[in-house]
């Protein structure tokens, strides 16, 4: 600081060749009891004064990046909770979409079963399976099976959930093979062994077919 206080003196010592009488007088001319101590005192400011501004200047700066990163971390926290409510909405419209397809299609096969049960006009149908092992076998009946039969073979007589397809479809197997044996020629006790045999079993397959339907559809 003093070198630097003193420049012309420097200047002086590499740019002029003068004697030693000149030289001390130039410096005498320039060099004082005030300039020395304002170098001092400049000198000393910058070793005290600088430090601390310095650490200032640290601080001022640390707190805008730490301002400049929490901004950053609120943006992401923002873009993030952005994009999740964004999942959270498609989420729940595919969620609402995959029920009312479940509904439409329980809708669907509980309108298939009111169909096939008024086929079997009711509760009658079960009563003239279970009749046939006492003996009577209803005039109905067979005429019955037969339009039952057709209805499943539409394309409208499958049932969509898969459980209670499968439960209607050994419920069918047992009727088809039940309305065989009446129609098979006369009536005689080999027959009728049959036909009460088919018959039983026809019946245990809509008792475990109109079991699924309850717990499954309600119905």
């Amino acid at each position: 600081m003093l070198t630097a206080y003193h420049w012309r003196i420097i200047v002086f010592f590499f740019t002029e060749k003068q004697n030693a009488k000149d030289t001390i007088a130039f410096i005498e001319s320039n060099v004082s009891f005030v300039s020395i101590m304002t170098s001092i005192a400049i000198a000393l400011c910058y070793v005290i004064v600088f430090p601390w501004f310095e650490l200032g200047l640290a601080r001022a700066m640390s707190f805008g990046k730490r301002a400049r990163n929490d901004f950053y971390t609120e943006e992401r926290e923002w873009e993030i909770g952005r994009r999740k409510l964004i999942a959270q909405e498609q989420a729940n419209i595919i969620e609402m979409e995959l029920k009312n397809r479940s509904d439409q299609s329980k809708l669907a096969d509980i309108q298939l079963v009111k169909s096939y049960q008024n086929i079997l006009q009711g509760e009658n149908f079960g009563r003239w399976l279970n009749d046939i092992k006492n003996g009577p076998i209803h005039n109905n009946l067979q005429n019955t099976i037969n339009n039952y039969l057709n209805m499943v073979d539409s394309i409208e007589g499958k049932f969509i959930n898969s459980e209670i397809e499968l439960a209607h479809a050994n419920f069918v197997s047992d009727l088809s093979t039940l309305v065989s044996a009446l129609s098979d020629g006369k009536l005689d006790e080999t027959r009728r062994a049959d036909i009460i045999k088919f018959g039983s079993k026809a019946l245990a397959s809509q008792q475990e077919y109109r079991k699924k339907v309850r717990e499954l559809l309600g119905v």
